[in-house]
């Protein structure tokens, strides 16, 4: 097994625990120790053995007298191991030789200066050893430290722990025990951890090495006991054990919020993660190697990427053993030993295509049963294709391109991203591309500190919790709202580190506004470059929402009557379409208010059958003013095309412009046909430009078009916001935008009436234009973002909007035509008098209607010429004149006839009409 490290130690003496490192990205090492190999993390685990050996020989050295500096204590001299007389002594006196006789007075002479020696050697040991003891008193003596492995269950915190152990050895650190346990073993049926974990200590024969794996359960069972137990064990000075604790991130996070000190005091060593590809690779070649077997790279890589769906070190093992099990079965190959092959590892993919209990086929019928969203479906299945084509060429051993799997989406609330990102978290983990699949949802706030240092830490704590799935950032834009925002700016800078750290094994979805979200894209150089895709989720029409709230309405046990069927289209077109709008979530709304209502029909009705608790019906849909249906903005009740044309055709004059509007009801109509039948349909604005001076109908007929183009299915509620400079210019910088942006929201779905649209430019004496300009530019992104559901119409004087269609390249090509609206004849003008006056109920009388047309040619059609406003102002004039003849001070009011009330005469016009 593995043992001391090859790798040169570092020089004794005490070393500072290290502080946890960033995560950052390194180059896969295989290391080779004594007994075999070794994977390592982000750290060199050789380097940390050695640190290891280092730290607990230094603090072994201090406890056993050796120096609490490092400092071995002076050695002692020997004694002479002469003995005084002895042999030539004997033979000396026996013998009575004067050859012993010298030499044995040589021997006396040579002992007695070995003594001498001895004894001055001795006296300066004495004082060197007085002055070693001065240096190193017994107060150093030092605690062996707590060593921390951090990583997922099965990562080699074992092999680890071994390597460590061997390499204490040969240090000649000595232990009486070594153990191995699980935190559950060690807590039992005790309630407290802390005590739990002493009693285990005490049991193991001292001194005990002591690893304790999976360590969360003591942490979660009793924090305040265990961090107490911990700092003892830190401090203890007597005791030679070594403790060695195994856990994940978690562990990590709840030391250091509840002993940060003590975890700094640590020896920590975080484990290579096997779901990374890179990691389970180089493990694979460690463990092929040990077994013998031909592991080609293609194989290799292959079956790294099944090693996404396996639980660490010991289930790629079990892959590779899985693999090598087929290729057995295969028969023997010539040269006897075990060769991996591709098609060894079918039965591997095919589990793990099931992986997660439900197979691509079942994940993808969820998708398409989804209501709506077809643009989205093709998109995600597109993405599945390229994963399905990419693990082909692996399997046949050809190269594969990289690819981000990061996505931007884009779209209204409401509109399913949600759902959509865990469904493609579930079908990447059947696909193999994903360990896990979960998603974890987060906004700014899970993401952005509130002091200095606390973003990145917040952010990578979340990238670690989503490690293994989908991070989904709803309203991702709003990290980069202002450039002043420097806690923003960190959590996007960490963010793409930690999508760079986990490539292989966390994907990021970033969800907001279209346009926001291109801003947010370019806020760093880094993002459009991660994220590589994009999908783009439509509003749902109205019939959509009335599926949906079909679905929520079975959901939650409700029976739908037939007469609330009927109505439920148009409920869902009464839902205003502007910045409230949420598409499925307004739908809900809808509901929420529908069973409200309910539940207050039936409290008055007491005697309802039981069948009618579960049934809703066409009363009790929302009003409109209620919850989740418009009131403003609204383009009435539906009405047929039929109806709508006549209504048109009924208008007095405008004959150029009626032959206008129905070409283009016919072009649309023409459109939905050759779509039906599938043929192709040119794209084509319908943005329109209507000329003419005023009072000629131009927003009669605007608003009479959105009903129109409601009834063709081009728009979904076809109500109408009039608007004029004011409502979209703001009055200092910054404000334009956001006003313009506003009210074309509150127009979606229907129809943008801007005018007298010119005056949105306006040039000043010094040649430089207002905020105008900001204004178009919003507008012409609004017109391309909601290209399907908005049409707007800028109205004015023909020279004046031919002047405005060329302050922006973008404009002429946004309004797909124009309709000129010319000025009345006298006899439209009277005919227009003629049916205000039936409308106010009033009658003419029969020589003011012969006069009416020579009144109407004696108009001044001058610049204060209005058209129809200007009959309105005519006939307001008759009227308030009628009243002074009529109930004057010298009238007596009570004996006028009736009939006199509603009559108008030539008397009531203006003298000089």
């Amino acid at each position: 097994m593995p043992a001391q490290p090859t790798q040169q130690s570092r020089p004794a003496g005490p070393v500072a625990p290290p502080m946890p490192a960033r995560p950052e990205e390194s180059p896969i090492r295989v290391e080779n120790f004594a007994g075999g190999s070794f994977v390592s993390g982000d750290e060199s685990a050789a380097e940390f053995v050695s640190r290891v050996v280092q730290v607990v020989s230094w603090a072994d050295r201090t406890r056993h007298g050796q120096g609490g500096s490092g400092e071995p204590p002076p050695r002692e001299p020997e004694q002479p191991k002469g003995k005084k007389g002895g042999l030539l002594d004997d033979l000396a006196r026996n013998t009575r030789s004067t050859t012993f006789d010298l030499l044995a007075a040589g021997n006396r002479v040579w002992g007695r200066k070995e003594q001498e020696r001895y004894e001055k050697a001795h006296a300066e040991w004495t004082v060197a050893y007085q002055e070693w003891e001065r240096r190193n008193g017994s107060g150093t003596r030092q605690p062996n430290p707590l060593v921390l492995l951090v990583g997922e269950p099965h990562t080699g915190q074992r092999r680890l722990w071994r390597s460590v152990r061997d390499a204490l050895g040969a240090a000649e650190v000595s232990f009486e025990d070594f153990v191995t346990v699980g935190a559950a073993e060690v807590l039992g049926d005790d309630d407290s951890a802390g005590d739990a974990l002493r009693r285990f200590v005490s049991r193991c024969t001292d001194p005990a090495m002591i690893l304790v794996e999976d360590v969360e359960p003591l942490l979660e069972k009793d924090l305040t006991g265990v961090v107490r137990a911990l700092r003892d064990y830190a401090h203890d000075q007597s005791s030679c054990r070594l403790l060695v604790l195994a856990g994940t991130e978690r562990a990590v996070e709840r030391l250091r919020t509840e002993a940060p000190d003590l975890l700094s005091s640590v020896l920590q060593y975080r484990m290579p993660r096997f779901t990374r590809p890179a990691h389970a690779a180089a493990l694979l070649d460690v463990v092929a190697a040990e077994r013998s077997f031909v592991l080609p790279p293609d194989v290799r890589d292959r079956l790294a990427q099944l090693a996404n769906l396996s639980a660490g070190a010991r289930g790629v093992e079990a892959l590779l053993d899985a693999a090598g099990r087929e290729a057995v079965a295969s028969g023997p190959s010539a040269d006897g030993r075990i060769h991996l092959a591709p098609q060894h590892l079918a039965p591997l993919v095919a589990a793990a295509q099931q992986r997660g209990g439900r197979p691509i086929e079942e994940l993808l019928a969820e998708l398409d049963g989804m209501i709506g969203l077809d643009s989205v479906k093709q998109r995600v299945r597109a993405l599945v294709a390229e994963a399905q084509i990419d693990a082909r060429r692996r399997d046949a051993g050809l190269p594969v391109a990289t690819r981000s799997r990061h996505l931007v989406l884009t779209g209204n609330p409401g509109t399913a991203k949600t759902t959509v990102a865990r469904l493609v978290g579930k079908i990447y983990q059947a696909l193999g591309m994903l360990p896990k699949g979960h998603v974890v949802e987060v906004a700014r706030p899970d993401l952005v500190g509130e002091y200095v240092g606390e973003t990145s830490k917040k952010t990578r704590a979340v990238c670690e919790r989503a490690s293994g799935g989908v991070l989904f950032i709803d309203e991702a834009y709003s990290l980069a709202l202002d450039k002043d925002d420097d806690y923003g700016r960190e959590a996007v800078a960490e963010l793409l580190l930690q999508m760079e750290n986990h490539r292989d094994d966390l994907i990021v979805f970033a969800a907001g506004y279209p346009k926001e979200m291109d801003g947010f894209l370019e806020t760093n150089p880094g993002l459009r470059s991660r994220f590589a895709s994009k999908i783009e989720f439509p509003d749902y029409t109205a019939d959509e929402l009335a599926g949906i709230y079909r679905v929520l309405a079975k959901g939650q046990g409700y029976d739908l009557a037939d007469d609330l069927l009927a109505q439920l289209p148009e409920a869902m077109r009464q839902i205003p379409r502007g910045r409230g709008f949420a598409n499925g979530r307004s739908a809900r709304g809808v509901l929420e208010t529908t069973i409200g209502k309910q539940s207050a029909r039936l409290a008055a009705q007491p005697d309802a059958p039981a069948s009618a608790l579960s049934t809703l019906v066409a009363a009790d849909l929302p009003d409109r003013g209620e919850s989740g249906v418009a009131v403003t903005d609204d383009a009435g009740p539906r009405r047929g095309l039929d109806d709508l044309l006549a209504e048109l055709d009924g208008m007095i004059g405008l004959d150029a412009v009626k032959e206008r509007v129905r070409a283009l009801v016919a072009g649309a109509r023409m459109d939905a046909r050759r779509r039906k039948a599938g043929l192709p349909v040119g794209a084509s604005s319908r943005h329109l430009v209507f000329t003419g001076n005023p009072g000629t109908a131009k927003t009669t007929v605007a608003r009479l078009m959105g009903r129109l183009y409601r009834e063709l299915g081009l728009l979904s509620s076809g109500h109408l916001v009039e608007v004029a400079r004011p409502d979209l210019v703001g009055e200092y910088l910054g404000q334009t935008s956001p006003k313009t942006r506003e009210v074309c929201e509150r127009a979606l779905g229907g129809v943008l009436f801007i005018d007298e649209a010119y005056n949105l430019v306006q040039v000043y004496g010094s040649g430089g234009a207002d905020y105008g300009d900001e204004a178009v530019a919003e507008l012409l992104v609004q017109m391309e973002n909601h290209r399907d559901d908005l049409i707007v119409i800028a109205a004015g004087y023909p020279a004046d909007m031919d002047r405005f269609l060329d302050v922006n390249a973008g404009l002429r090509s946004r309004f797909g035509g124009t309709v000129e609206f010319a000025d009345y004849t006298d006899e439209q003008l009277a005919a227009i008098f003629t049916a205000m006056t039936t409308q106010r109920g009033y009658r003419l009388a029969p020589e003011l209607a012969a006069a009416l047309p020579a009144v109407m040619a004696g108009l001044d059609r001058g610049s204060g010429f209005a058209n129809g406003r200007s009959a309105r102002g005519l006939l307001e004039q008759a009227i308030a004149a009628q009243a002074l003849r009529l109930a004057g001070p010298d009238v007596d009011l009570e004996s006028v006839d009736d009939a006199e009330l509603t009559l108008l005469t030539p008397a009531d016009l203006p003298p000089h009409g």
